[in-house]
C-alpha cells in the first residue's frame, strides 16, 4: 500500500523549466526562488490503442485499398536476343599482325573479338582473343596478349 502511494506521489509531482545565470536550461521539481520558472507538461500526449476492434478496422481498410487499386499488367518476357554471329578474321588482316604490336592496334585492325578470356600470371595480365570461323573464312584465329602486347598468334583450320 505504501508503495502505491509513493508511486502516485511521484507521478503527481510537477516539473519546472528555468534558465540559470550562465544561460543553461535546467529542469527540476523545485525551481530556485530568484528565477522565473515555467511548468512543463509531463503527461504523455499520444496514446496507442491496442483494442482488437481498431486493429480489425485498420486491416479492413488496407484490404479495401488493395482491392481498389488496379493490378499492374505483367508484360510478357522479351524474346532472347539472337546470338551474335562470328565475325572471324580475314587472312589479309592476320598477316599484318606482328609480335609486340599493342592491343589497341590489334583491335583497330581486327575489330572486336568473338570471344575473350582473361588470366593473370603473377605480374602479367594475359588476354586471349578468339576470332571464330565464318562461312567465307574457315579458320579460328587465336591471339594471345601478355602485358598489353601481342605475344603469340595461331590460326587453326576448321575441320
Amino acid at each position: 500500500m505504501l508503495l502505491s502511494v509513493a508511486a502516485g506521489a511521484c507521478l503527481a509531482a510537477e516539473t519546472y523549466k528555468w534558465v540559470d545565470e550562465r544561460g543553461v536550461i535546467n529542469y527540476g521539481e523545485k525551481p530556485p526562488a530568484n528565477r522565473s520558472a515555467t511548468p512543463v507538461n509531463t503527461q504523455p500526449g499520444g496514446t496507442i490503442e491496442t483494442d482488437s476492434q481498431l486493429g480489425q478496422k485498420v486491416d479492413a481498410e488496407r484490404r479495401r485499398i488493395a482491392q481498389e487499386q488496379p493490378r499492374p499488367q505483367v508484360a510478357a518476357p522479351l524474346p532472347a536476343p539472337p546470338l551474335a554471329s562470328a565475325r572471324g578474321m580475314d587472312f589479309d588482316v592476320f598477316i599484318r599482325l606482328q609480335r609486340g604490336m599493342t592491343e589497341g592496334e590489334l583491335l583497330l585492325r581486327a575489330g572486336k573479338p568473338d570471344h575473350e578470356s582473361l588470366e593473370s600470371f603473377r605480374h602479367d595480365i594475359v588476354k586471349t582473343y578468339y576470332y571464330f570461323p565464318t562461312v567465307s573464312n574457315p579458320f579460328t584465329t587465336v591471339v594471345t596478349l601478355r602485358g598489353g602486347r601481342i605475344d603469340d598468334m595461331d590460326r587453326i583450320r576448321k575441320f
